[in-house]
């Protein structure tokens, strides 16, 4: 009986540690996050989803390795993140968009400064211009 018992308390204990595994690309909530708040703290940050509002500029097109986005998402005051977008495009120079997708920040050493970029999932256009 007392091994029936341990079996029992074992079992019990050990349950919550056999959850069922996530992806966290795919099950994390997204934070709304000002740009301000990340580039000020990029480590922070930095692999986690979020979502951030801003203005589009200077979208570039890149063909290599495959073809994607890039542009300036800014705030009121011109502080910036670039983000990565692999979609078509659905917005212009000058919109107000609402991007959500994966935050990275490099740190580049030559310059002595962060390199914070989002690469999106979705983009809403909020305002157009």
């Amino acid at each position: 009986m007392k091994i029936l018992t341990v079996f029992f308390l074992a079992a019990i204990l050990l349950a919550p540690a056999c959850a069922r595994w996530e992806d966290p690309a795919t099950s994390m909530i997204s934070a709304d996050k000002s740009v301000v708040v990340l580039v000020l703290n990029p480590s922070v940050y930095t692999m986690q989803e979020v979502r951030v509002k801003g203005k589009v500029w200077e979208i570039s097109t890149s063909e290599e390795p495959a073809e994607s986005t890039t542009f300036k998402l800014a705030d009121n005051e011109g502080n910036y993140i670039t983000v990565i977008w692999d979609k078509e495009l659905s917005f212009a120079e000058g919109n107000i968009v609402e991007a959500r997708g994966l935050f990275d920040s490099n740190f580049i050493s030559s310059e002595n400064r962060f390199d914070p970029k989002l690469t999106a999932q979705t983009i809403e256009v909020l305002k157009r211009d």
